[in-house]
C-alpha cells in the first residue's frame, strides 16, 4: 500500500510524457535539437573564412561603430573622394590645417541597421580583433555567424507563429521546416551578409500585422482598428518595417505590399494605420538620409549611383567622373535582360525553394476562406512586383535581398500542399505521413548534398593570415591600395584605397591627395581576361606592376614581392616585412 502513491506518480509522470503535455514538450526539445545540430554541422562543414565582398565592408564598418560610434569605413572607394570633393566634404580641419579625409572617412554604401547590430555585439562581448592566424578569423567564427544563426532560428519560430495564425499546426510545423533546411538559408547565414538580419525584421513584421489584423477582427465582426492589442503590434511591425529600410535599400518594395495589406484588413479606417506604419518607418529613416547629406551632399550617397555599377567597377574605381559618359539607357535594358532570366530561373533562392515558388504562384487560382490570407498574398504579390522591377533596373546584385519573401512564399505553398493532401483522401497516415516527408525531403537536398565532401575554401582570393600578414606592418595613418580593399581593411585594419581605374588617378591620390605606402595585388587582378581586360581593357596600365616587370618612372612604391607562387604581388615604400642585418 505504501508503493502505490509512487507508482501513480510514476504512471503520471509516464501518462504526461505520452500524450499529455509532456509529449508536446519532448517533441518540441528534440525538434529544436536536431536543429541546432544540423545548424552546427553546416557551418563546421561550410564554413572557411568570408567570401562575400559585402559582409567583409559591413564588418569593418561595425568595428567603427564599435570604437567610435560612428558609421565610418577603411574600404575608400575613389568615386567616393570624387562625390566628396564635389560637394566640398572631402577636406576637414586636423591640427596641422586642412587635410583629405580618409582615416575617418564616412561610409556612403551602406544603411546603418546591420553594421549597428553587428557593433553593439561586439561591443557586448568585448570583441578582440587580434591578426588572424588561420584561414577563420575569431570575430566571424565566434560573433558574426553565431549572430546570423541565431536570426536563422528566430526567422523559423515567427514564421511557425505566423503559420499559426493564418492556417494551423501542422501547415504552420510544416513551412517552418522547410524553410529551416533550405540551404540558401544556411548558406547566406555562414556569408556574413545582412539576408539573416533582413529576414528576421520580415518575419517578426509580418507576425505584428497578423496580431494587429486579428485583434481588429476580433469576434467576426467589422474591422475596428482600435485598443492596445491592435496598435500595440502596428507600433512594433512599423519599427520592423523602418529596420528593412535601413538594412538594405533594395529591400523597400516590402513597404508598400505591407501597408497595402494593413490598410485593406482594417476596412474603411484602414489608412489611419497605415498612415501610422508610414509615418514610424519614414521618421527612422529620415536622420540617415539628414546624415547623407551632412556628409556628403546626397541622400543616399554612393548608394544613389549603383545604377552606373559595372562589372569591372569603372564608377567605384573612378577618381573624375563625367556622368554623361554612361549610357544610362543602354546600361538598363542590358542589365534588364540579364537579370530577368535568373528571375525566372529561381537562381535567387536556389533549387531548395523552387517547388514552394511553383506551389506559391498556384495560390493565386485557388481562393482561400480567410480575408485576412487573401489580403496578405495580393500584398505579398505587390512586394514581389516591385522588387523585380528594381532588380531589373539595378542588376543581380540584389537578387539575394528575394530571400525576404522565401518565409511567406514557403508558408503559402505548405497551405496549398495540404490543401491538394487532403483532397486526395489518403485513409493510410503512414502513406499521408510518407507524402509529407517527401515534400519536405525533397526541398532539404540540397542542404544534404552540400554538407557532403569536399568542403568548401574560402581562397582564392581570401586568406585571412595571408591578408593580415601583408596589412600588418602598416600603420593607423597610412595608406594601402588593393583590388579587394574590403578584405584588407577587414582583416588587416588598415586603410584601404580601391584600385584606381589607371595609374594616372594613381598617381593624383598619391600626389595631391594622400601618399599611397603600399599596393596589393590578387587574383581578383591577376585572373583577368588577357586580351578583354589586361591587354586592351581597364587594368592594361596595370599590367607590367601586376607582373613586376616594369615600375613606371616615380613609382613611389619600390619594393615589391610575390605571394603564393606569384599568384599574388604586393609592393611598398620599403621592405616593411623583414627587420634590416645589423
Amino acid at each position: 500500500m505504501a508503493n502505490r502513491p509512487f507508482d501513480s506518480r510514476v504512471q503520471n509522470l509516464v501518462y504526461t510524457l505520452e500524450v499529455g503535455i509532456g509529449a508536446n514538450v519532448l517533441k518540441t526539445l528534440l525538434y529544436v535539437l536536431f536543429m541546432i545540430l544540423l545548424s552546427v554541422l553546416y557551418v563546421a562543414t561550410q564554413y572557411s573564412g568570408f567570401k562575400d565582398a559585402r559582409a567583409m565592408d559591413q564588418a569593418q564598418i561595425a568595428r567603427h561603430f564599435a570604437r567610435s560610434n560612428r558609421m565610418n569605413t577603411s574600404f575608400i572607394r575613389p568615386s567616393s573622394l570624387w562625390l566628396l570633393g564635389e560637394n566640398g566634404k572631402l577636406m576637414v580641419e586636423t591640427e596641422v590645417g586642412p587635410r583629405p579625409n580618409f582615416h575617418q572617412h564616412p561610409d556612403l554604401m551602406h544603411p546603418p541597421a546591420y553594421p549597428v547590430v553587428l557593433g553593439s555585439a561586439f561591443r557586448l562581448f568585448r570583441t578582440e580583433f587580434p591578426l588572424p592566424a588561420s584561414h577563420k578569423y575569431a570575430p566571424e567564427q565566434w560573433v558574426i555567424v553565431p549572430i546570423n544563426l541565431l536570426f536563422v532560428f528566430l526567422s523559423g519560430l515567427f514564421l511557425y507563429l505566423s503559420g499559426r495564425l493564418l492556417f494551423d499546426h501542422r501547415t504552420a510545423l510544416t513551412a517552418s521546416t522547410v524553410f529551416l533546411l533550405s540551404n540558401s538559408v544556411w548558406q547566406h547565414a555562414i556569408f556574413g551578409t545582412e539576408i539573416s538580419w533582413l529576414v528576421f525584421l520580415v518575419t517578426l513584421g509580418v507576425w505584428c500585422l497578423l496580431m494587429a489584423l486579428r485583434s481588429a477582427r476580433r469576434e467576426g465582426a467589422d474591422p475596428r482598428p482600435a485598443g492596445v492589442g491592435f496598435w500595440l503590434p502596428v507600433l512594433a511591425g512599423s519599427v520592423c518595417m523602418g529596420g528593412v529600410l535601413l538594412t538594405r535599400y533594395a529591400a523597400w518594395p516590402v513597404l508598400p505590399g505591407y501597408i497595402l495589406v494593413l490598410w485593406l484588413g482594417c476596412g474603411r479606417k484602414g489608412w489611419l494605420p497605415a498612415l501610422a506604419v508610414l509615418a514610424v518607418a519614414g521618421g527612422m529613416f529620415i536622420p540617415w538620409i539628414l546624415r547623407n547629406l551632412a556628409v556628403s551632399g546626397t541622400p543616399f550617397g554612393l548608394a544613389g549611383y549603383s545604377i552606373l555599377r559595372e562589372p569591372n567597377d569603372v564608377f567605384q574605381r573612378s577618381l573624375a567622373l563625367d556622368l554623361s559618359d554612361f549610357d544610362l539607357r543602354r546600361m538598363v535594358q542590358a542589365r534588364f535582360l540579364q537579370t530577368v532570366p535568373s528571375l525566372l530561373d529561381l537562381s535567387a533562392l536556389g533549387f531548395s525553394a523552387g517547388l514552394s515558388v511553383c506551389l506559391f504562384f498556384t495560390t493565386y487560382f485557388y481562393r482561400f476562406q480567410r480575408p485576412v490570407t487573401r489580403i496578405l498574398r495580393w500584398g505579398l504579390l505587390l512586394s514581389l512586383a516591385l522588387f523585380a522591377a528594381v532588380a531589373g533596373v539595378f542588376g543581380e546584385e540584389i537578387l539575394p535581398v528575394a530571400h525576404l519573401f522565401l518565409p511567406m512564399v514557403v508558408l503559402f505553398a505548405s497551405a496549398f500542399f495540404y490543401i491538394l493532401l487532403d483532397r486526395m483522401q489518403i485513409g493510410v497516415r503512414i502513406v499521408s505521413m510518407s507524402v509529407i516527408g517527401l515534400f519536405i525531403f525533397l526541398q532539404a537536398l540540397p542542404m544534404f548534398f552540400t554538407i557532403m565532401p569536399p568542403r568548401p575554401w574560402s581562397y582564392p582570393p581570401y586568406m585571412a593570415r595571408d591578408i593580415g600578414l601583408v596589412s600588418s606592418p602598416f600603420e593607423p595613418g597610412e595608406l594601402m591600395v588593393s583590388d579587394m580593399p574590403w578584405a584588407t581593411a577587414w582583416y588587416g585594419d588598415v586603410t584601404s584605397l580601391y584600385l584606381p581605374l589607371d595609374l594616372e588617378d594613381f598617381f593624383q591620390v598619391n600626389d595631391s591627395i594622400h601618399p599611397v605606402h603600399g599596393l596589393y595585388f590578387t587574383t581578383l587582378s591577376r585572373d583577368k581576361r588577357y586580351h578583354s581586360d589586361l591587354t586592351r581593357g581597364p587594368f592594361r596600365s596595370w599590367r607590367p606592376i601586376m607582373d613586376l616587370t616594369q615600375l613606371p618612372r616615380g613609382f613611389p612604391l619600390t619594393f615589391g614581392f610575390p605571394i603564393r607562387n606569384g599568384e599574388q604581388v604586393m609592393l611598398a615604400d620599403r621592405n616593411r616585412w623583414m627587420v634590416a642585418p645589423e
